[in-house]
């Protein structure tokens, strides 16, 4: 899409938001939460903090949505929100006084130790290796849906026009080759 389908997009999502619609609030979840998650994690290496500041900023998002100023892009306002909350939380762990928010991100990625962040990047290297060989033993055509849908962060739209694929295959190939990955990793 370009930005100003974009644009548009959020300006009817946040209309849909201010008049309590649920699935609007579901289908910005479904669509930034990866996205969010990956970026949380840059910023400060723990899955359960970045999970949990997620589920908050949707929360406040739901609970704030009738005072909500304009939103030009969500995706930018979600990654800011993620990023404030995240900076919050760490200070909270860690009794800090209060630090500009361009120093933000140097404090939260040096709140981890240097032996930390190596015991998780070997941590990582092994899920990589692990999930890589996992992929190689899907079907070339589960493995390219589910690279196109979860590494190059494709909608199921385009990856069915990008494929030549119905909708509905894409669906089903991706459940299944999911399914089968979650036999091979366990």
């Amino acid at each position: 899409m370009n930005q100003n389908n974009d644009q548009y997009l959020d300006g009817l999502l946040l209309e849909a938001l201010r008049k309590d619609d649920e699935k609007a609030l579901g289908y910005l979840f479904n669509t930034f939460y990866n996205k969010l998650y990956r970026s949380g994690l840059k910023w400060c290496l723990d899955s359960h903090l970045t999970e949990e500041c997620i589920q908050l900023i949707f929360s406040d998002l739901w609970k704030y949505r009738q005072s909500l100023s304009e939103i030009q892009s969500f995706e930018a306002y979600l990654k800011t929100s993620l990023k404030k909350r995240i900076f919050k939380e760490l200070q909270k762990v860690n009794s800090i006084e209060k630090i500009n928010w361009e120093d933000a991100e140097t404090f939260i990625l040096s709140t981890q130790s240097y032996e930390e962040i190596l015991i998780k990047q070997e941590s990582d290297s092994k899920l990589k290796i692990q999930l890589q060989t996992a992929l190689d033993q899907l079907s070339p055509r589960q493995k390219e849906i589910i690279v196109l849908k979860y590494f190059e962060e494709m909608s199921f739209k385009e990856i069915s026009e990008k494929t030549g694929l119905q909708t509905d295959t894409v669906y089903k190939v991706l459940h299944e080759g999911i399914k089968k990955l979650k036999g091979i990793l366990s």
